[in-house]
């Protein structure tokens, strides 16, 4: 029996075409991450934990029993315990036809049954609400899918379903919540929670948890009636059976092509899944007719924030050279650089005539270097948002800031790496010591500071509530410092202070859109595409960098003076990323680590390396080696912002 669980079932609402190559190992999958890191960043399985706190002494119906996964069996145990009058179940199995759910929290009272789907996503009541949007609804249709499938095993029992989620409006009561659910590799590399008993003994529940839970009753009702939809030509049963009946027949669905969709698609191959059969190009030539040399002609995936997607899937078309100019819209002038659609159209002409010169508006891009002020300053966060907090008082997804790295380059052409700060100490607050040390850094300084991404202003924005919101004797010079270099926020529910910076952070990632395009990034507008196409494109960046820090008038904090940033393996440039050491990698394998990170090369990797290091438990040395990972990498990540604006410079 192939069993249409409630995961293969949001599959086939994503896309039935998705539901035939799901589980199949010869086809690649994008989505097929290391789970143990995605479950440590994501906390689900954290936040799961603490949603049973709030139904203790319930009875866990276990996955962990023989290698073969026994559905009947589960099913079994689970009416078992329904026998109950009252009980709670985690974990509980449900069957009907070649339907098959896991229920997170099942409670029961007589015949009525509590379905309570735990998530670690977060609301807000009053601003971020449950409703059915594209934000909610696959979580909704989960809800709904899983109150179907009881109802029909168990006609006699009514259901009413519930979401259990992050709560934005409360605060951890005390420290260290987060780390009272250690997430472990188990046997068999299957992910787990050890619980810190003792600690979780002196908390109460539902009052010392960041978690509620949401009735959406209402919201499902309008599902289970066709009033809600995903897939727009089934009602909600309809859309179960044909999804059920295609999976249990192994059948590929051939549903339209939604291009849109198309895009997102795990069913890809890469350089690391080469080996592998892509499901997105048979879809294509099962639908399109498409053969090996149609995927390697220029096509709209490629073109950055194109928005009619609607019009290519109507007409079957997706190939540049099947795009008129003019369905990519209007060109909108813009007060800032080149609008959007007109960088469109430069990247598709460029890609049809496989032309690999960087675009450049030059006198813009001149007159707009003109207001930069030297020295120049970048500066690059790192930040933890997670859904258990680590510090009293903190909500879910509030920032803890831990890390900043700082380069500065002088009129001389000095790069000088100026300032670091990092804070991994369990059970201190950062942000507060991290703003400190950032206005000491800056303030050495009059010259212009720049970022890439707005990422760098969003996080002070919440330093800078948070410090409003504090005892701290300095907080109005900190929080005027903040100010000096960031705009207000600007989302729709925001209604507080509005200022004008002096010294406003300049964001690198708009100044390349505005007034640059390097057809190597194939439209990315990440540093991390940006880079290795400089790298490609500029033989200045590219022999500076391969030569060794003390020979290009560059200081560092973290790497020796005969380090090279960057690399040659077969005629190719490494990413610098990549080359990054392994924290751990001359550790005695019989070492008790608390820790099973093996490398921190990303945004991820740091957070979560933070996250590890928040372990009470864990050795100076082991902390310290983490600690030492994420200087260097957040080192290469501001002078990655100095490569990027060297090379500017280079071409104008």
């Amino acid at each position: 029996m192939r069993y249409l669980t409630k995961s293969r079932f949001k599959t086939g609402l994503e896309c039935p075409n998705k539901l035939f190559y799901t589980k199949k190992d010869e086809y690649a999958n994008q989505k097929d991450e290391n789970p143990f890191l995605e479950a440590l960043a994501s906390g689900g399985f954290q936040v799961e934990e603490l949603a049973r706190l709030h139904y203790p002494n319930g009875y866990l119906v276990d996955d962990v029993q023989g290698d073969k996964y026994d559905y009947e069996q589960k099913v079994e145990e689970t009416n078992q315990l329904l026998q109950n009058e009252n009980v709670v179940i985690y974990e509980a199995a449900f069957k009907h036809d070649n339907l098959f759910i896991r229920v997170d929290i099942l409670e029961k009272k007589g015949h009525q049954i509590n379905l309570i789907e735990v998530k670690a996503k977060s609301f807000k009541e009053g601003y971020k609400e449950v409703k059915y949007n594209s934000e909610w609804r696959f979580y909704l249709f989960d809800v709904a899918f899983q109150k179907y499938v009881i109802e029909k095993a168990h006609p006699h029992f009514r259901v009413k379903p519930y979401l259990m989620l992050a709560d934005q409006l409360k605060t951890a009561s005390v420290d260290g919540l987060n780390q009272m659910f250690r997430i472990k590799k188990n046997s068999g590399k299957r992910t787990g929670i050890e619980k810190k008993e003792d600690q979780l003994a002196q908390l109460k529940f539902p009052e010392d948890s960041v978690l509620s839970l949401k009735d959406v009753t209402d919201i499902i009702t309008k599902i289970e009636t066709g009033e809600h939809r995903i897939l727009e030509d089934y009602e909600f049963e309809d859309a179960i059976a044909v999804l059920s009946q295609a999976y249990q027949d192994d059948r590929y669905f051939g549903y339209p092509l939604d291009f849109a969709k198309c895009k997102h698609c795990e069913f890809k191959t890469d350089a690391d899944s080469k080996d592998k059969k892509s499901g997105f190009e048979e879809c294509f030539k099962k639908q399109l007719g498409w053969k090996e040399d149609d995927f390697k002609a220029p096509n709209a995936f490629e073109i950055w924030d194109f928005r009619r997607w609607k019009n290519l899937t109507d007409e079957g078309k997706l190939k540049l050279t099947e795009i008129e100019d003019e369905e990519f819209g209007d060109i909108k002038p813009k007060d800032f650089g080149m609008p959007r659609v007109e960088r469109q159209l430069i990247q598709k002409h460029k890609s049809i005539e496989k032309d690999n010169k960087i675009y450049l508006d030059k006198e813009g891009l001149s007159r707009e270097m003109t207001t930069w002020k030297p020295p120049y300053n970048f500066i690059d966060f790192e930040a933890s948002t997670v859904a258990l907090p680590f510090y009293s008082g903190q909500h879910p997804y509030e920032k803890v800031v831990f890390q900043f790295s700082h380069h500065i380059y002088h009129e001389d052409g000095h790069i000088e790496h100026a300032n670091e700060f990092v804070n991994v100490n369990p059970g201190e607050f950062p942000n507060f010591e991290f703003v400190r040390a950032l206005k000491a850094a800056l303030e050495q300084n009059t010259g212009s500071v720049f970022q890439f991404s707005p990422y760098e202003n969003s996080t002070l924005n919440q330093v800078k509530q948070q410090l409003e919101a504090s005892a701290e004797p300095d907080k109005a010079d900190l929080i005027t410092f903040i100010k000096t270099l960031t705009t207000p926020p600007k989302s729709n529910d925001y209604k507080g202070e509005v200022w004008e910076a002096k010294r406003m952070m300049i964001d690198l990632c708009e100044v390349i859109k505005a007034y640059y395009y390097n057809p190597y990034t194939k439209g990315s507008n990440s540093i991390k595409a940006i880079l290795p196409a400089i790298f490609k494109t500029s033989v200045f960046i590219k022999e500076k960098y391969s030569q060794p820090i003390a020979d290009i008038n560059l200081t560092s904090k973290n790497f020796p003076k005969d380090y090279m940033w960057l690399r040659s393996s077969d005629g190719e440039i490494q990413d610098p990323y990549k080359s990054l050491d392994k924290p751990f990698k001359d550790w005695d394998t019989d070492f008790e680590r608390k820790s099973d990170i093996e490398e921190i090369n990303n945004g991820g990797a740091a957070l979560t390396a933070y996250g590890l290091t928040q372990y009470t438990d864990m050795s100076t040395e082991e902390r310290n080696t983490l600690r030492e990972a994420l200087l260097k990498y957040c080192e290469l990540d501001t002078l990655a912002m100095v490569m990027v604006f060297e090379h500017l410079r280079e071409i104008t």
